[in-house]
């Protein structure tokens, strides 16, 4: 049986397999900060918030984990309207219906904040929370 670190892992890594059919380049833990000229745009940022225990019941149990999603663009003429087909992307791809993992038991997306830089060829964002219920 794998341990929970392991089963904590492979969310995260179906996770990321899953927003990569919106666009390959998604990266786990970074920032935008700073990346103007190093980062494939357009992006998908995913970083790991929180993992809270919430029940337990022998060797289950049942977790809450957070992730931080920004999509992120380079700021030009366009950037509202990629920033928006981005971020609509994201939300439709977890309101299928269908789970992305097993273990995976409810889906929950906060509104989605957009951050669009005032000056083109600077980054601009579209971040959003998701939160899962799982089952480990």
């Amino acid at each position: 049986m794998p341990s929970r670190l392991n089963q904590e892992r492979v969310i995260v890594e179906k996770l990321i397999e899953h927003l990569k059919t919106i666009t390959e380049n998604v990266q786990l833990g970074y920032s935008g900060t700073g990346l103007e000229k190093d980062i494939e745009i357009p992006a998908i940022l995913v970083q790991l918030s929180s993992i809270t225990e919430e029940q337990r019941q022998g060797a289950k149990a049942k977790f809450q984990i957070e992730f931080h999603i920004s999509a992120v663009v380079k700021t030009n003429q366009d950037t509202t309207y990629n920033l928006i087909d981005l971020s609509r992307s994201i939300r439709e791809l977890f309101s299928t219906g269908s789970r992305f993992t097993p273990e995976v038991r409810t889906v929950s997306i906060s509104e989605t904040q957009f951050d669009i830089s005032p000056s083109n060829a600077h980054l601009s964002f579209a971040d959003l929370q998701l939160q899962i219920e799982v089952i480990l």
